[in-house]
C-alpha cells in the first residue's frame, strides 16, 4: 500500500483586505507536518499554487521551503506543480535545489511521467499536469477562430496532454494524476480568479482516465468530489477560507491509500491552524453586547444596522472588534415623499434634504440647509 497527502492551494504570501495569511498558513503546515510524520506518509501531492503570485515574499518562500524540508526528512516524497498563480519558471529553478529533500517541482507540461519511489520502495507513477493557459495548449490560429471551436479544442488538447502522459501507467503500481485544471460541473467557492476559471474553459470530466488509482486537482477552493470520473478525483481545496464567499467552507486535506487490485480510500481530514471567516449583523448596540464572543471568532465580515445616525461608524466597529475587516452599513429606509407630490416640485431646500437623508441615514442641520442655501442659484433655477 502507498499513501498519499493531497493537499493545494496554499496561496503564500497572499495579503487579504491588508491582512496576512501567513501566519495561519504556517499554523496549518505544521499541522500538516505532523500528519506527514504520524501517518507515514509516502508521496506528498500538492496540485498547484503553492504561492499567491510569481514573486512572493521571502517570508511565504522560506515557511514553503522548511515545510518541504521537513516532508524530506520524514522520509516522505513531493509532486509540486505549478498552478496559475505561480511562476513556472521559478517554481523549477528552486526545485532543482528542492530535489536534495525529495521534492519534484513540475512548472510546464512534460512528455514523461514523475516517478518517484515510496518508503518501501515501491515505484509509484504521477502523471503531472500544471496550469496551462489556453494560449499554452493551442495554437494562435485556434484562439483567434470561432469562441465554442476553440474552446473545444482547449478540452480536446487537454485531454490528449492527460491521455499521453497516463499512457505511462503500469499495472501493479501506484498509477496518480495530478493537475490544476478546472473540470466541467466542479464548484467555485468564489475567491478564485475569474479570469482562469471560465466554465467555458473547462475540461471535460471524461479526460480522466480510468487507468488512474487517483486523481488530484487544484485551481478551485471549494474541496469537492467530481462526478462523472471512473476513478477517485477530488479537489484538495485551499487550506484557508480566503474570502468570505468561503465563510462556512469545511476546509480539508486528503489522505489517500492505494493499493493496486484493491479500491482507492480517500479520507477527507480537516486542516488545523486557519482562522474562520463569519458574517455578522446586527445594531452597535448587539455588537457592543457580543463583542467578547466576536472578537474570538475569527475574521469578520460586519453588516451595521442603524437607526438613525451614527457619526464614525467604521472606525468605531474596527476598535471594538479588531479582527473585523469589512465594514458595511444598513441605513433605515427612507419614507417616500407624499402621495402626489414629484420630487421636482419640491424647492431646492427639500429636495436636497431629502437627499441628505436618503444618502446619508441622518436629517439634515439646519446649519447644512443654510450653507446648501447659500449655494443654489439665487432664482431657484
Amino acid at each position: 500500500m502507498v499513501r498519499f497527502l493531497h493537499t493545494s492551494d496554499w496561496h503564500a504570501g497572499r495579503s487579504w483586505k491588508g491582512v496576512s495569511r501567513l501566519d495561519e498558513l504556517g499554523a496549518v503546515l505544521e499541522h500538516l507536518g505532523e500528519v506527514v510524520e504520524r501517518e507515514r506518509v509516502d508521496v506528498l501531492l500538492h496540485s498547484g499554487d503553492v504561492f499567491d503570485m510569481g514573486a512572493p515574499p521571502a517570508e511565504a518562500e522560506r515557511l514553503v521551503f522548511s515545510f518541504f524540508r521537513r516532508v524530506g526528512r520524514a522520509g516522505a516524497a513531493a509532486v509540486v506543480l505549478a498552478g496559475n498563480h505561480d511562476s513556472p519558471a521559478r517554481l523549477e529553478a528552486w526545485g532543482t535545489l528542492a530535489e536534495l529533500a525529495g521534492v519534484t517541482a513540475v512548472g510546464r507540461p512534460r512528455h514523461r511521467l514523475v516517478e518517484v519511489a515510496a518508503r518501501s520502495g515501491e515505484a509509484v507513477r504521477v502523471a503531472a499536469v500544471p496550469f496551462a493557459h489556453p494560449r499554452a495548449l493551442l495554437e494562435a490560429r485556434a484562439l483567434l477562430g470561432d469562441e465554442v471551436t476553440a474552446r473545444r479544442a482547449y478540452a480536446e488538447a487537454f485531454a490528449s496532454l492527460v491521455a499521453a502522459l497516463c499512457a505511462g501507467f503500469r499495472p501493479g503500481v501506484a498509477n496518480v494524476l495530478l493537475a490544476h485544471a478546472h473540470l466541467e460541473g466542479a464548484l467555485l467557492s468564489g475567491s478564485e480568479r475569474a479570469v482562469h476559471v471560465e466554465q467555458d474553459w473547462a475540461a471535460s470530466a471524461e479526460a480522466i482516465p480510468g487507468s488512474a488509482d487517483y486523481a488530484g486537482l487544484g485551481h478551485l477552493h471549494r474541496p469537492q468530489r467530481v462526478q462523472g470520473t471512473g476513478v477517485p478525483t477530488f479537489y484538495a481545496g485551499s487550506p484557508l477560507q480566503l474570502d468570505f464567499g468561503e465563510a462556512g467552507e469545511e476546509k480539508g486535506y486528503l489522505l489517500v491509500d492505494v493499493e493496486p487490485g484493491q479500491p482507492t480510500r480517500a479520507t477527507r481530514l480537516p486542516y488545523q491552524g486557519g482562522r474562520p471567516l463569519r458574517k455578522v449583523a446586527g445594531s452597535l448596540a448587539v455588537l457592543e453586547r457580543d463583542a467578547e464572543s466576536l472578537r474570538a471568532s475569527g475574521w469578520l465580515h460586519v453588516t451595521v444596522a442603524l437607526q438613525g445616525p451614527e457619526p464614525d461608524v467604521n472606525g468605531r466597529v474596527r476598535r471594538l472588534l479588531p479582527n473585523a475587516v469589512s465594514v458595511e452599513v444598513e441605513r433605515p429606509s427612507q419614507a417616500p415623499p407624499p402621495a402626489g407630490v414629484h420630487a421636482s416640485a419640491l424647492p431646492p431646500r427639500a429636495l436636497y434634504a431629502e437627499y441628505v437623508r436618503a444618502s446619508r441615514g441622518a436629517e439634515p442641520g439646519d446649519a447644512l440647509l443654510d450653507a446648501f442655501d447659500g449655494l443654489a442659484p439665487a432664482d431657484g433655477g
